[in-house]
């Protein structure tokens, strides 16, 4: 396999930076007068070491992010991708998921994301028509969004709706989705809560929530929502089939093949290659 320009290490580092850098940034524009949650516009660049990744990078954003390649160029050790980006409201949370979603989508064309700028001046004073009336709207560009993994996007379009009708689980367990695509499994998890708080009986929330908490290796707080979805819906395939992927982590591969055997039953069609492979 050839080297990487951009590896998966510098990707771990560059995570964490990200996070800090865009909480910086974002104080900074706010603090030199622009209105937080109006638009603003954004640049971003990338590297990489050839011309045929950054231009696939390129095309990608273009085709699913509505943005504009400005330039294309060749540096002195590597080529350079500028791209502009749609105005979207601007806050700390909005920027991250921005960022985040930008640095994993370079990842992914081995390009790294270089940095990313705004002429955002101070008398930005137009923001997102949130009227009661345009709540459809935005579910439908975030679920459109999501399906082309735009995922801040969705984050962003689900927010507004959020802000619209903060009552409905399931923009709440909609954006916690959106949020996990994107690595922010803290983030993500003070979606589900919320969500299960406004609809205790949402199975699929404690499913997800339990992925979640699995994902951070908070195996036990996993088990308990799993079961709990079990609890719900006692033929859910899906749950128990989580259920058994959490043994497995933990270690116990007997509580592990016997759910998986559980799942099948049920139809899932993985825990038949879960089965196969740990419970011969």
């Amino acid at each position: 396999m050839a080297e990487r320009f951009f590896s998966v290490d510098q990707l771990a580092g560059k995570f964490n930076e990200e996070a800090l850098l865009a909480a910086d940034i974002c104080k900074r524009i706010l603090d030199s007068g622009f209105e937080e949650y109006a638009y603003a516009t954004l640049d971003a660049y990338f590297i990489s070491d050839q011309q045929e990744k950054v231009k696939k990078l390129g095309a990608l954003f273009t085709q699913f992010y509505q943005a504009k390649v400005v330039a294309v160029a060749e540096k002195e050790n590597y080529w350079e991708l500028t791209v502009e980006f749609p105005p979207f409201p601007l806050n700390e949370d909005h920027l991250l998921c921005w960022a985040i979603d930008l640095l994993l989508k370079g990842y992914e064309h081995d390009c790294k994301l270089e940095g990313y700028g705004t002429y955002a001046g101070t008398g930005n004073y137009e923001f997102p028509d949130e009227d009661g009336s345009r709540l459809p709207w935005y579910f439908d560009e975030a679920l459109k969004a999501y399906h082309n993994r735009n995922f801040s996007a969705a984050i962003i379009y689900f927010t507004s709706a959020i802000r619209i009708f903060p009552e409905n689980p399931n923009a709440w367990y909609s954006r916690a989705i959106a949020r996990d695509a994107v690595f922010l499994h803290a983030k993500a998890l003070e979606d589900f809560n919320k969500a299960i708080e406004l609809a205790p009986s949402f199975t699929e929330a404690y499913i997800n929530r339990g992925v979640n908490r699995d994902l951070s290796g908070e195996y036990a707080a996993a088990l308990e929502d799993f079961g709990k979805a079990v609890a719900l819906d006692g033929n859910n395939a899906t749950a128990y089939l989580n259920i058994g992927n959490t043994h497995l982590h933990m270690g116990n591969l007997a509580g592990a093949c016997a759910a998986w055997e559980k799942a099948r039953e049920l139809g899932a069609e993985y825990a038949a290659e879960q089965l196969a492979l740990h419970c011969k």
